[in-house]
């Protein structure tokens, strides 16, 4: 009895081994074969110094949803972390590590996909304001108790993961039908200088959207259904590069660093468990873009004729996009749950650069999204120019000093020649009149700083000036009725008005590139005034005294300079062209009006003739006369600051202002850095 129970025990394992249980040992995609984790994180945020991505989170999801469709990951078995701080990134790491070693006991083989998109530099990954480190993040994939570790990180400079750090890189995939492969591969989405870069067409990275295509079949090579580790990453690679080729952030060049061991390869996706299979049969050529109902662009391959190519889907409405040589055609198809749809030629009808920003660290660099093309954070811009002014109150030294002479040198002679006191009187006049100022010249320097392809921030440094020289004589010969004549003379041997200003200004800029090699911005600045100005004359006067036997003359000859200087406010706005002669290097022009106004000025003034000399240090104001003589009355009005010294009947008329606006023209150098 014994001996028959022996030989049915024999026969019924050895069915067993032929049957379900056989099959399963043989199935290396059946789930109480191999157990696959999923472990997902989406960084928007890389801390206060960086700029907040658009895609990070949504490339994860992507991630999540292609493996939890066609990757064998079940729902229980994906962790999802959106913009985690460290310490919930440990506490997740802490129960994947306990899943895994349950699973360790029930299943032949356990497997990890580690999936991270967010910022990151050459040392370590962002998490929010956190930092963990390339090596302790090396230390924490390798160490998972798992048979296969897999590690994607999308980010600028992953690279800098990949290197290899006394580790002698195997080759890492043998194409045997056997699946016995064990070990850990990191994956990234850029080499250790480069920034990684994503797309406002894509909604995602480059890297992620490529990848992801390739994992829902676009990247089957072989046709046999499966995507490999191998597959994925070359199809992600040439993808990537062929996107990135022509922006001007330069080239992006996955990496990889891979230490395996054993035989075939380690399938990531099967196209035949996906909800729905579009196959686009042969007779399809041409780059093939599929956008589902949201209008995301899900997949995106290049096809060749004669070739039959299966992507999995999701269940849905979907918009197939076919450039040819021929055209551009489109479809609009629905795929089913469970089904497969076949899609060729017949089904298209004909229908009539990629903005881009980084993600990580490379802050200097971002994209322009009117261009899609780099530009450098950093700018620096010298100028020089001309600049219209009117300080009125300021001219109005030069009005008194004419309206003066005129009144008691040409309007008298003319009254005494009406009285019949003269019988004429003839004016000469050498070197024209005192001159107005009217115009400045400025020059600074800028400091901008990019926030994003349209906007700038800029602190700058500008200066100007101008100081209006004159020297002219007036001459009056008299004659009487007698026919003597006698000679009056007016003489300024420097007649000079100045004025100057010092301005740090904070800026806006706002503006949008033509193309790689121009942009138009406009732009507004402020910031404090420092201005001074200026009133300084060396005369001379002499005229005949008449009161004396003889021809005796009187002189009297002097300085007078008055000065003063205020705080006041700036404000300028106006539109600038740029235009570069590389991608750094540049020429721009900037036009606009600058409002620039001292309203409180004080400051020393001295007065030197033949007799005495006197100082004062007092507040500039407008003084106002008026004088009655036989031949008129005059008002006169003219700005000083010398109240002590100076005798008469004026009076303090108003304040003085010193405005010092006008339009502007400027021209100068860029370069970005």
């Amino acid at each position: 009895m014994k001996r028959n129970m022996f030989w049915i025990l024999v026969l019924f394992l050895t069915l067993g081994m032929s049957g379900p249980l056989g099959l399963m040992a043989d199935n290396q995609t059946d789930e109480l074969y191999t157990r696959r984790f999923a472990f997902l994180v989406g960084a928007n945020n890389g801390g206060k110094d960086r700029v907040i991505l658009r895609y990070a989170e949504d490339d994860a999801r992507a991630i999540q949803e292609v493996l939890g469709d066609m990757g064998g990951i079940l729902p229980g078995d994906s962790h999802f972390l959106s913009d985690p701080s460290k310490e919930i990134f440990f506490e997740e790491i802490r129960a994947l590590t306990e899943d895994i070693a349950r699973a360790k006991e029930k299943f032949r083989r356990v497997e990890v996909i580690f999936y991270y998109s967010g910022h990151s530099d050459e040392e370590s990954i962002f998490l929010g304001d956190d930092r963990i480190s390339y090596k302790e993040f090396r230390e924490l994939i390798t160490s998972m108790n798992a048979d296969v570790r897999i590690a994607i990180v999308d980010s600028c400079a992953s690279g800098a993961l990949t290197l290899p750090k006394g580790v002698i890189k195997k080759s890492p995939f043998l194409m045997d039908t056997a699946y016995d492969m064990k070990g850990y591969a990191f994956i990234t989405s850029s080499s250790a200088s480069e920034a990684a870069q994503e797309s406002s067409r894509l909604k995602r990275s480059f890297f992620t959207h490529n990848l992801i295509s390739g994992m829902r079949g676009a990247a089957d090579m072989n046709q046999d259904g499966r995507i490999t580790l191998n597959e994925a990453y070359q199809f992600a690679f040439d993808g990537t590069l062929t996107q990135t080729e022509k922006t001007m952030a330069g080239p992006q060049h996955p990496s990889y660093h891979i230490q395996m061991s054993g035989t075939g390869d380690v399938v990531i996706t099967e196209i035949w468990k996906s909800t729905a299979v579009l196959v686009l049969k042969k007779d399809i050529a041409g780059k093939i873009y599929i956008h589902n109902q949201e209008n995301v662009l899900v997949v995106e391959l290049k096809k060749s004729a004669g070739r039959e190519i299966s992507i999995g889907l999701e269940a849905g409405a979907y918009r197939i996009i076919n450039i040819g040589s021929s055209g551009i055609f489109e479809s609009k198809v629905s795929v089913k749950d469970g089904k497969s749809l076949e899609l060729g030629k017949d089904r298209f009808t004909q229908t009539d650069e990629i903005p881009t920003s980084l993600r990580g660290s490379l802050p200097e660099t971002v994209l322009d999204p009117d261009t899609g093309t780099k530009f450098n954070r950093w700018r620096i811009e010298i100028f020089g120019g001309f600049a219209s002014m009117n300080p009125e109150d300021l001219n109005l030294r030069v009005k008194f000093d004419d309206m003066y002479a005129a009144f008691y040198l040409e309007d008298y002679f003319r009254y005494q020649e009406n009285q019949g006191e003269i019988s004429s009187f003839m004016k000469m006049n050498e070197g024209g009149k005192a001159r107005l100022l009217k115009h400045s010249v400025p020059f600074g320097i800028r400091l901008r700083y990019g926030i994003n392809g349209w906007l700038d921030l800029s602190l700058g440094f500008s200066y100007f000036s101008r100081s209006q020289n004159s020297s002219f004589k007036n001459q009056f010969e008299v004659s009487n009725s007698n026919g003597i004549k006698a000679i009056y003379t007016d003489e300024y041997m420097k007649y000079n008005l100045a004025a100057e200003g010092f301005i740090p200004s904070l800026g806006i800029h706002v503006g949008k590139s033509i193309n790689s090699s121009m942009r138009l911005e406009t732009y507004i600045s402020g910031g404090p005034l420092f201005a001074q100005c200026m009133y300084s004359i060396n005369y001379k006067s002499q005229w005949p005294l008449y009161e004396v036997a003889g021809d005796f003359r009187n002189m009297d000859e002097g300085l007078l300079e008055e000065k003063g200087s205020g705080i006041g406010l700036a404000f300028q706005a106006g539109a600038k062209f740029d235009f570069y002669f590389t991608k750094k290097f540049g020429l721009f022009l900037d036009g606009g009006y600058a409002y620039q106004a001292v309203s409180s000025i004080s400051g020393p003034g001295t007065r030197t003739d033949t007799s005495h000399r006197d100082y004062w240090d007092e507040e500039w104001a407008l003084k106002q006369d008026i004088r009655i003589e036989p031949w008129g009355t005059a008002r006169f009005l003219w700005p000083s600051n010398g109240w002590t010294a100076f005798g008469g009947t004026w009076w303090r008329a108003r304040n003085f202002e010193l405005d010092l606006s006008g339009f502007q023209f400027r021209i100068g150098v860029l370069y970005r850095f």
